[in-house]
């Protein structure tokens, strides 16, 4: 059957139609203007806009005006002229716009104050001096939303929450091109933080209220309440923590404030398996029991075997003021080592105290007994020693496990006395510092130095686990472990009373995780201080920063040996 004239008619006119409403691509070309200015107008105009009309082309370029002067009166320019174009070119359209933008207006005056109970908070006194907002400068509306942004997310941080602007105006004299800003925050008071109310947990409310860093009634901050859920899941008895504030069960203007926890599982096994060319391949079986009570207490122990070390140890935990960084530690412990020609078999017992402070200094005091039996070449002997021992130690790193900056130091001393218990007199001082430096993206600079010394009244009795030794992954590479030192008169290496060693390393980034280092490492044990007959070794490497670490492949030489032996050197972790 033919089709009657009139419906081709009217296929043909929706045909036409439906061409016509054919999105057409905006190009626009800005002149007059750039930078800032330039940016701000694109932002505001939206090229993605179906104009399927000369009607909708018109209604666009007026619209596009409107976007012009809203760009530029946001950054101060109220005088300004633009000349807007608008045709079909090819299948698009053609956007053209000439700024001519005039003189800008200028911030003749800043008034922020703040009354109320925060008038005396030196937050809100630090805050004023760095609003974006400046006398003298180019007016930025967004400066001024910052600014009153900024104000009022202060004051919700600092637990004013009844804040409000009493006065907040920017008052604009085009034709004399300045502007005064006005800001009056009026706090209202401030509100406290009140009792920190826990879910089911295992611990008694008494353990439970040492790890909350305030007291209730102190004056509320955000910073306080991220504290506490930081604190909560540092401490190992969580898996999981959030705190909230209850503003509207507030009761006096004190907030309520409620921890829900998860307690983690009672006990913990883990295993490993590694390889170092210090020890060789080694395996580790641990266990931990993250709390034996309702008062915090715990307890972990391991077992460590290597081809040159097994041992065992154990050790209980009891926390103090602070849990997280004041506890009493009860540890013993056995170890056999067999390294090069020097053996030891030792036991020990200790007790310490560990505290951390806000300034990332560690010091733990300790009281530890040795008994050791060893020998180092021809030296043997057992020697059973009561040493009290001070250490302080500070880390800082920036990266994650593969840091690109940091700092690792540690000073420690331990003494012992005949007359106190002890085989012989000895005080014995460890001095250790590991710097790390980028520069940029690629360039990576590592310092290592190591100092140690020994006075004593019989080193002959002194124990294999007190001498100092060099050579190693972590000390003077392209020499074995521990093979660098005193030796006697059948050449094998017993150990010295002093230590000095250093390393410089520098490591280039080549691509994604992978980079290529080259070292130099000095030093040596020695039986005096004049001695002094350090051992070279340098080389090159690759490190990889993998998931569980920087794992570091070293190819050393001995270049201060005649014979210049060559080590390959692998260990896993971060460099402090």
């Amino acid at each position: 059957m033919g089709c009657a004239p009139w419906r081709w008619l009217l296929i043909l006119a929706v045909a036409s139609l439906l061409a016509g409403t054919a999105a057409a691509e905006v190009r626009l070309t800005l002149t007059g203007v750039d930078g800032e200015a330039a940016e701000n107008i694109r932002a505001h105009i939206d090229p993605a806009v179906d104009l399927d009309s000369d009607l909708a082309a018109d209604l666009y370029r007026d619209r596009v005006r409107s976007q012009v002067t809203e760009a530029l009166e946001a950054l101060g320019y109220y005088q300004a002229r633009s000349q807007i174009s608008l045709r079909s070119v090819q299948g698009h359209w053609a956007l053209s716009i000439d700024v001519d933008p005039g003189p800008r207006v200028t911030v003749r005056s800043v008034n922020v104050r703040v009354t109320g109970a925060g008038e005396d908070d030196a937050a809100f006194q630090r805050l004023t001096e760095r609003l974006p907002l400046r006398p003298g400068e180019p007016l930025n509306q967004g400066d001024y939303e910052r600014s009153k942004r900024a104000l009022r997310n202060l004051a919700l941080q600092r637990g004013y929450f009844d804040a409000r602007f009493t006065t907040a105006r920017l008052a604009i004299n085009v034709a004399g091109a300045w502007a005064d800003a006005t800001l009056v925050l009026a706090t209202g008071p401030r509100y406290a933080l009140g009792e920190v109310r826990f879910s089911a947990t295992p611990f008694r409310r008494s353990f439970l209220e040492r790890l909350v860093p305030f007291e209730p009634g102190t004056p509320y901050t955000a910073d306080a309440v991220a504290d506490l859920n930081s604190r909560l899941l540092e401490s190992g008895y969580f898996s999981d923590a959030l705190v909230e504030t209850r503003r509207d069960e507030a009761v006096d203007e004190r907030i309520p404030v409620k921890a829900d926890v998860v307690t983690r599982d009672r006990n913990t096994v883990t295993t490993g398996i590694g390889y170092s060319t210090d020890e060789g391949p080694r395996t580790r079986l641990g266990f931990e029991r993250h709390y034996i009570n309702n008062r915090g207490h715990r307890l972990n122990s391991g077992l460590r075997l290597s081809t040159v070390r097994q041992s065992v140890d154990a050790r209980y935990e009891i926390p103090l003021a602070d849990p997280l960084n004041d506890y009493l530690a009860l540890a013993t412990g056995w170890q056999k080592e067999d390294i090069e020609a020097s053996r030891s078999e030792r036991y020990t017992v200790s007790l310490s105290r560990r505290q951390g402070f806000t300034s990332g200094w560690v010091r733990t005091q300790s009281l530890r007994w040795l008994d050791e039996r060893f020998s180092a070449g021809l030296d043997s002997g057992t020697s059973r020693l009561l040493l009290p021992g001070l250490a302080f130690t500070r880390t800082r790193s920036r990266g994650g496990i593969d840091p690109y900056r940091g700092d690792r130091q540690t000073y420690s001393v331990e003494l012992a006395a005949r007359d106190v218990m002890s085989d012989l007199d000895i005080a014995r001082l460890r001095l250790s510092n590991t710097w790390l430096r980028s520069l940029g993206e690629r360039n990576r600079f590592q310092l290592r130095a190591d100092l140690g010394g020994i006075a004593t009244n019989d080193f002959d009795q002194t124990p294999t686990s007190l001498r100092f030794f060099a050579g190693g992954d972590q000390s003077v590479r392209g020499f074995a472990y521990n093979s660098l030192g005193p030796r006697d008169a059948s050449g094998d290496v017993v150990g010295g009373r002093y230590l000095a060693t250093g390393s410089l390393e520098y490591s280039y980034k080549v691509f994604g995780n992978w980079r290529l280092a080259t070292f130099v490492d000095a030093g040596n044990a020695y039986e005096r201080i004049d001695d002094f007959d350090p051992a070279v070794g340098t080389g090159f490497g690759v490190r990889w920063s993998s998931p569980v670490g920087p794992l570091r492949l070293d190819f050393a030489w001995g270049v201060s040996r005649e014979d210049v032996p060559f080590r390959l050197h692998i260990s896993v972790g971060p460099p402090f």
